[in-house]
């Protein structure tokens, strides 16, 4: 069981628990304009406020953002000190992959709705430009990060990283009281950190990425379709997103960007948004990840007294997943070994979905196309906070 892993779900469940939690997602109320979101790590937190008192367009939302926040977090680099990828099994018991980065983030943009979606109560479609601006220093003494030389990882003890974000986004997902999710969300984006903005004071960064995503749910079968509260329900659910980053000039993309995914919420690359292979690993600039669940609602267990107000009940429930992944490691001259490859696992978890708040996941990771960097295949007890998609 990861140590990590647990003390974060400890700390959320603590730090939540008392209090509903506000979410982008969420509309304001509609007694005041302003909406916030927060994004809990570890050990720090990002928090956005949000300004919906004035609309551009008639009928539609426009939000103006302005998010700070930072952290202290545990990162991962699985390269020898070429710069090529590990291969499966190699890790030997002196390397040490992990390392310590803290962080700030800071984001300046608005969202303008162009549709009005009436089923969700939301925009059905947006375009949204935003700023985007992070420190990171790493703290890579002593681990497989401080190998390779500064020529090969510009961005090797840290970065100062501004960027600017355009995209779109279709929404038409929807959440019913059984906590089962239905319809399609769609978003695009392109990020552009040219050296000249402010991105040669600590690393060497010169580049654009672009992004896709798509989320589609399906409900499949609701055992009490008119009960207030959930008996038993099942949908199916799929994620895919890809991402391309090129370097400009000869630079090489920082390793914050190849170990992403963009998008307005930028996620981790193929290790861990494939499930089972190593947290950070297969960093690349072209990279695509495949994520496919069925997921089964269980009887909804209603909470006591005055709990009921925060959390009228929780649901627990069952998960069975298949994520596939593909990198390749175009534009990375002279250590693009190997150049591309596919990464893909199974498993299967139990979970427990608390309104407002979020979801605990015990999961059973198998990963199916090889062994990871320490030789494992097969993951145990591994707990997350947070669906995948």
């Amino acid at each position: 069981m990861k140590r990590r892993t647990l003390i974060c779900a400890a700390l959320m469940i603590i730090g939540l628990g008392a209090a509903r939690s506000l979410s982008a997602q969420d509309a304001a109320p509609s007694w005041t304009p302003w909406t916030f979101d927060v994004i809990l790590r570890l050990f720090g937190a990002d928090l956005g406020v949000g300004y919906r008192g004035l609309s551009l367009l008639p009928g539609t939302q426009t939000t103006f953002w302005v998010y700070a926040g930072g952290g202290y977090e545990g990162e991962h680099y699985y390269r020898d000190g070429n710069g090529a990828l590990l291969a499966p099994g190699s890790i030997s018991s002196s390397d040490q992959p992990a390392f310590n980065r803290i962080e700030g983030a800071w984001r300046l943009g608005m969202e303008q709705g162009l549709a009005w979606n009436p089923r969700t109560s939301t925009n059905l479609l947006e375009a949204f430009l935003f700023y985007r601006g992070r420190y990171d220093l790493n703290q890579a003494s002593g681990t497989m990060l401080a190998a390779p030389p500064l020529s090969v990882l510009p961005d090797r003890d840290g970065s100062i990283l501004n960027t600017l974000q355009l995209g779109a986004a279709w929404d038409n997902l929807l959440t019913n009281g059984h906590k089962v999710r239905d319809g399609v969300a769609v978003e695009t984006t392109v990020e552009w950190g040219p050296s000249f903005f402010f991105n040669t004071i600590q690393g060497d960064s010169d580049f654009i990425r672009f992004n896709g995503k798509a989320r589609w749910f399906f409900p499949l079968y609701d055992a009490a379709p008119s009960r207030p509260l959930n008996l038993c329900s099942v949908y199916l659910g799929e994620h895919l997103t890809i991402d391309y980053a090129m370097g400009l000039n000869g630079t090489r993309v920082p390793l914050y960007v190849r170990q992403r995914f963009g998008g307005r919420t930028q996620n981790t690359a193929l290790g861990s948004q494939v499930r089972g292979v190593d947290k950070g690993a297969y960093d690349a600039n072209l990279k695509l990840v495949n994520n496919l669940e069925v997921r089964v609602n269980l009887p909804a267990i209603p909470m006591p007294g005055f709990i009921a107000l925060l959390v009228p009940d929780v649901v627990p429930g069952i998960i069975a997943y298949f994520d596939y992944g593909f990198y390749d490691q175009v534009g990375e001259p002279g250590i693009a070994s190997p150049p591309l490859g596919n990464v893909a696992s199974t498993g299967a978890g139990t979970f427990l979905e608390i309104p407002a708040i979020g979801t605990l996941i015990l999961y059973f990771e198998y990963r199916l196309d090889a062994a990871n960097a320490a030789g494992d295949h097969l993951r145990l007890f591994v707990i997350e906070f947070g669906v995948q998609f």
